[in-house]
């Protein structure tokens, strides 16, 4: 070979390995800007969504970064190229934060009937009680009685407090009533009722009843309050006759 043929291959040689070195001096760092590692596509998702990384998948051309955020869980989706954020997919919502709730207040333990009633001894005798349902509202019911006069009272069931009162006006006691009440008293057979009505009194029944052995009693009923008030014991005609017959 000569000279001037070796000094031109020797040249193009030369020229050819510098047009490769310059060329893998392009290549080598656009080779690297491919392959992101899996801590730099993190970052690339933490730069625009900053949250708790959960997962990370490569695939051939994209990251795949599972993140959870506060208002849920997201899918994000690197270019392991560029790092350029792809997609971003919400997964799943983020569960309503449920506030502590204050401990419940114990039910109120509801009164009974005779609870109540102490509760109304003081307003008089109770005549009544009863327990009642009207939509939302429950109470008690109970009649008093106390100087002739009848008196309703509602009454809370829980807490016992007079919710309404209503005055009912008194009822005098009926004839039958009267005797019947007399009778309870003393059996025997009614010969005579009078009604009474004193201006400095309350009204009242005279009910006179003669018994089997021959014994005459009259009982007063109080016409308001069905009270028995006295019984008085009168002396039989018939006794009377033979004390007259002895004394002759």
């Amino acid at each position: 070979m000569t000279k001037k043929k070796w000094f031109w291959f020797a040249g193009s040689v030369i020229v050819l390995a510098l047009i490769l070195f310059i060329s893998l001096q392009w290549w080598v760092p656009s080779l690297s800007a491919q392959t992101l590692t899996e801590a730099e596509a993190n970052e690339a998702a933490k730069e625009v969504y900053p949250g708790k990384i959960i997962q990370t998948i490569k695939s051939d051309d994209e990251y795949r970064v599972t993140m959870k955020l506060e208002t849920g869980t997201y899918l994000i989706r690197i270019d392991a190229k560029s790092g350029e954020v792809i997609s971003v997919k919400r997964e799943t919502k983020a569960e309503q934060s449920t506030k502590e709730e204050p401990p419940s207040k114990p039910e109120k333990k509801q009164l009974t009937e005779n609870e109540v009633k102490e509760i109304l001894a003081a307003k008089g005798e109770v005549k009544s009680i009863e327990y009642l349902q009207e939509k939302e509202t429950s109470y008690y019911k109970a009649v008093v009685s106390k100087n002739n006069t009848s008196t309703t009272f509602k009454i809370d069931p829980y807490s016992g407090e007079i919710i309404g009162t209503a005055i009912e006006p008194s009822r005098l006691l009926k004839e039958e009533e009267a005797i019947k009440l007399a009778l309870e008293e003393e059996e025997g057979t009614v010969d005579d009722v009078e009604f009474e009505e004193p201006l400095d009194q309350s009204p009242y029944y005279l009910i006179e009843i003669e018994k089997e052995n021959g014994e005459d009693a009259v009982i007063q009923v109080d016409a308001y309050t069905r009270e028995v008030k006295t019984v008085l014991w009168e002396e039989h005609e018939e006794a009377e006759d033979d004390d007259e017959d002895e004394s002759e």
